[in-house]
């Protein structure tokens, strides 16, 4: 709701005032939501679920699922705040992107390879060719929203799971998301096109 009322701002001035403010506000709501998540279960608090996401990943890829034969790993998680940030970039690459076709090791990691495959074709194909419907369609709260929260989910997933046969099943909620997101993208792009082509035969 609060991206489509921006949308509507006309003056590019205003929308410059408002963006400090509108992600202060934001941070503000996220940081009383996560609290009210803790109070139900502290292992989720604030105070203790980087090192929450620590343990469970560290499960999964060296104990419950260590004879898996899918792990991966992204680097030195210590249950800090900063250790994750700092992996943020791997654990989305991660969730959206690998297995890649050469980590595959046996027939289901193979069909969830060529998925990741076909998604980093597809976007690599958005950012390159259609950047500037890319640019565009950022500001649509639809795409805003469909990447925030699949981007946001992917990191989560990523940075706790260290499995892949885990990670398959985790992600799916992100997927649809996702894949919202790339064909709004894509449509800018047919609409632009129309646009050019009722311009030449005018």
């Amino acid at each position: 709701m609060v991206a489509s009322n921006f949308k509507r701002i006309n003056s590019i001035i205003i929308k410059l005032a408002l963006i400090p403010i509108v992600t202060f506000l934001v941070l503000i709501a996220a940081y009383f939501a996560a609290l009210k998540v803790g109070e139900g279960d502290e292992r989720y608090s604030l105070d203790r679920i980087a090192k929450t996401a620590k343990v469970t990943a560290y499960d999964i890829r060296y104990w419950s699922g260590r004879n898996a034969g899918s792990g991966y790993a992204l680097g030195n998680l210590d249950g800090t705040f900063e250790s994750m940030l700092r992996l943020a970039p791997q654990a989305i690459n991660v969730s959206l992107f690998r297995p890649y076709l050469w980590e595959v090791n046996n027939p289901l990691m193979l069909l969830s390879a060529l998925e990741s495959f076909c998604l980093l074709v597809l976007t690599l194909y958005v950012i390159i060719k259609k950047r500037f419907s890319l640019i565009k369609a950022l500001g649509n709260p639809e795409v805003i929203f469909c990447l925030i929260f699949s981007i946001s989910f992917a990191f989560a997933v990523g940075v706790s799971t260290f499995n892949f046969g885990t990670l398959v099943r985790y992600k799916i909620p992100l997927l649809p998301f996702y894949l919202v997101a790339i064909i709004l993208i894509l449509d800018y792009s047919k609409r632009d096109r129309k646009v050019a082509e009722f311009e030449l035969r005018e």
